[in-house]
C-alpha cells in the first residue's frame, strides 16, 4: 500500500525540467522589482527631508501701547440698604376699622395709616375721669377737716393757756393766805377756799391737756385719710392718663418719611399690642446705604486717603438712561471679618431718582486716586510664564519679541505696566498660544486695534473717577471682593 509522502514523491518526480525554471525565474524578477522600488522611495524620502520647511505665520490681534491718567479704585459686590426700615405694630388690642393708605404708598412722618375702634378706650377714659373726680373730692373734704381740727385745737391750746394762767395766779394767792394764816390776819376757812380754786384750776389744764391731745389724735387720723386720697388721686390721674394714651394708640401713624410695602392686615381684622407681625413695613429710600467688603490690606490706604478728602463711591451695571450715580464713604466697621478677612464699608446715595432700591445687589466701585501718565495696555495682552509676568511686542519685521513686564495696576479691562514698553509700540492681545519668541505673526485683517480705557496722557480728567474711562465695566464674581489693585 502506497503512503501519501510517496505519492508526492512520486508526482515530483514525474515533473517536467522546464516549468521549474520558469517559476526559479519568475521569482528573481519580482525580488529584483521589489528591490528598485524600495531603492526608489528610500532617495525619494531623503530629497524630501533635505527641502526647507515653510513656517506659517501665527495670525494675532494687538493693540497700541499708550499714555493714559487711570483713576484707581476697589470693586466690590455691594448691597442696597434703606437708611432706615421701621415695622409698624400696634400698641393696642382692637380691631382695624380703618386703612388710609394704599399700599407701595410714600408716606410722610406723621401720617396717619390705620385706626381701631376707639370705643372701648372712650369709655375708660369716661370712668377714669369719674374716679379722679371722686378722688379730687374726697381729698378737698380731708383738707377742709385737718383745717377745721387745727382750728379747734388752736382754740383748745388758747383756753389751756388761760387756764393756766388763771391757776398760777390762784397758787400765788393761796400762798399769800397761808402765810396770812399763820400770822393769824385771815381765817382757815378763806385760806381754803384759794385751795379749793387752786385745785379746780389745775383739773381745768389737765382737761384742756387731754382735750388738746385728742384733738392732735383726729388731726392725725384725717392727715393720713388726706394722704390716702392724695395716693387714689394720683392714681386716678395716672390710670386716665394711661387711658387717654391708649386711646391716642387708636390713631396709627408713620414714625417716618418713606415708602410702605405690602399691607399685611386688613379691615375688620383684630390686632394685638407686642404682636410680632407687623401691619406694614416703612423703608427710607432717599437716602439709601450701600454696603460692601473690601480686603483688610486695602484699609490702612482707604483711611490714609480719607484723611485727605472724602472718598467717592460709584455704582456699575445699572441702566444706560440712569445717569451717574454717586455716593460718599461714610462707614467703615470697627473690625474685620474674621472667617473672610474683609471689613464692611457703607456709602451713602442721595437716591434722588430711587436707581437703587433696598435688598438689590450692585457693584460698588470705591474711588481711591489717579495714576498720572501712566503705560497702559489691555489686561488681557498681559501673560504670566516661568519668567513672571510677560507682553509679546510686534517689532517692525512682524515678529513678536517676549519682554517681561510688572503689573502695577489693573482694572480688570487696562493694566498700569512698569517695564521696558513705550507708547506707540504694538502688543499682542489675541493668538499668544501659537506663539513663541521670535515667531512671525500676520496681524489679524480687519480687526481694529484694542481701545485701551483711560483719560489721555496730558490731560486733566474731567469726571469723577468711577466715571472716568478708566473705571471698568467688567462683571466680576459675587462671591468674594474683586481687587483691582495687585
Amino acid at each position: 500500500m502506497l503512503t501519501r509522502d510517496t505519492q508526492i514523491s512520486e508526482s515530483s518526480s514525474t515533473t517536467p525540467p522546464g516549468k521549474s525554471n520558469n517559476r526559479i525565474v519568475s521569482l528573481i524578477f519580482i525580488v529584483a522589482l521589489v528591490a528598485v522600488l524600495a531603492g526608489f522611495a528610500y532617495f525619494t524620502g531623503e530629497h524630501e527631508k533635505k527641502l526647507p520647511e515653510v513656517k506659517r505665520a501665527a495670525v494675532v490681534r494687538v493693540a497700541v501701547v499708550e499714555k493714559a491718567n487711570v483713576p484707581r479704585v476697589l470693586k466690590a459686590l455691594g448691597h442696597v440698604e434703606p437708611m432706615s426700615t421701621v415695622a409698624v405694630r400696634s400698641r393696642v388690642d382692637g380691631e382695624l376699622v380703618d386703612v388710609l393708605f394704599a399700599e407701595g404708598d410714600r408716606v410722610k412722618r406723621g401720617q396717619r395709616l390705620f385706626t381701631i375702634d376707639p370705643r372701648p378706650f372712650d369709655e375708660a377714659i369716661r370712668q377714669w375721669s369719674a374716679k379722679l373726680a371722686q378722688a379730687k373730692a374726697d381729698v378737698s373734704k380731708c383738707r377742709s377737716l385737718i383745717a377745721k381740727d387745727r382750728s379747734e385745737l388752736a382754740r383748745l391750746a388758747a383756753n389751756r393757756e388761760k387756764d393756766m394762767a388763771e391757776e398760777a395766779n390762784a397758787r400765788r394767792d393761796h400762798a399769800r393766805y397761808q402765810e396770812l394764816v399763820k400770822e393769824g390776819a385771815v381765817s382757815v376757812e378763806q385760806e381754803n377756799r384759794y385751795a379749793t380754786n387752786v385745785a379746780s384750776l389745775a383739773a381745768t389744764v389737765k382737761a384742756d391737756t387731754a382735750a388738746m391731745e385728742n384733738e392732735k389724735s383726729v388731726i392725725q387720723s384725717d392727715q393720713a385719710q388726706l394722704e390716702a386720697s392724695q395716693a387714689a388721686l394720683k392714681a386716678a390721674e395716672s390710670d386716665l392718663q394711661t387711658a387717654q394714651l391708649q386711646r391716642a394708640y387708636c390713631s396709627i401713624t408713620a414714625p417716618m418719611d418713606g415708602k410702605t410695602g405690602a399691607l399685611l392686615v386688613h379691615r375688620g381684622q383684630m390686632v394685638k399690642a407686642g404682636d410680632t407681625s407687623s401691619l406694614v413695613v416703612i423703608n427710607k429710600v432717599k437716602p439709601v446705604y450701600v454696603s460692601f467688603s473690601v480686603p483688610e490690606q486695602d484699609l490702612p490706604r482707604i483711611h490714609e486717603l480719607q484723611k485727605q478728602h472724602p472718598l467717592t463711591v460709584g455704582v456699575e451695571g445699572l441702566s444706560e438712561h440712569v445717569g451717574e450715580v454717586r455716593g460718599t464713604l461714610t462707614f467703615i466697621d470697627n473690625s474685620v471679618q474674621r472667617n473672610t478677612g474683609t471689613i464692611l464699608m457703607k456709602a451713602t446715595f442721595a437716591n434722588e431718582n430711587e436707581v437703587l432700591w433696598p435688598g438689590t445687589y450692585v457693584k460698588a466701585v470705591l474711588n481711591l486716586d489717579t495714576l498720572y501718565d501712566a503705560t497702559v495696555v489691555p489686561t488681557h495682552a498681559v501673560q504670566v510664564g516661568q519668567q513672571g509676568q510677560y507682553v509679546y511686542v510686534v517689532g517692525p519685521d512682524n515678529k513678536a519679541n517676549l519682554v517681561v513686564v510688572k503689573v502695577k495696576y489693573s482694572d480688570g479691562n487696562t493694566s498700569v505696566i512698569e517695564g521696558n514698553l513705550k507708547p506707540g509700540e504694538q502688543v499682542v492681545v489675541d493668538g499668544h498660544m501659537q506663539l513663541m519668541p521670535g515667531s512671525a505673526v500676520d496681524i489679524q485683517s480687519g480687526a481694529p486695534n484694542e481701545t485701551l480705557l483711560g483719560t489721555p496722557s496730558g490731560t486733566q480728567p474731567g469726571a469723577p473717577a468711577a466715571t472716568q474711562p478708566g473705571a471698568s465695566t467688567e462683571a466680576r464674581p459675587p462671591a468674594s471682593t474683586q481687587r483691582s489693585a495687585p
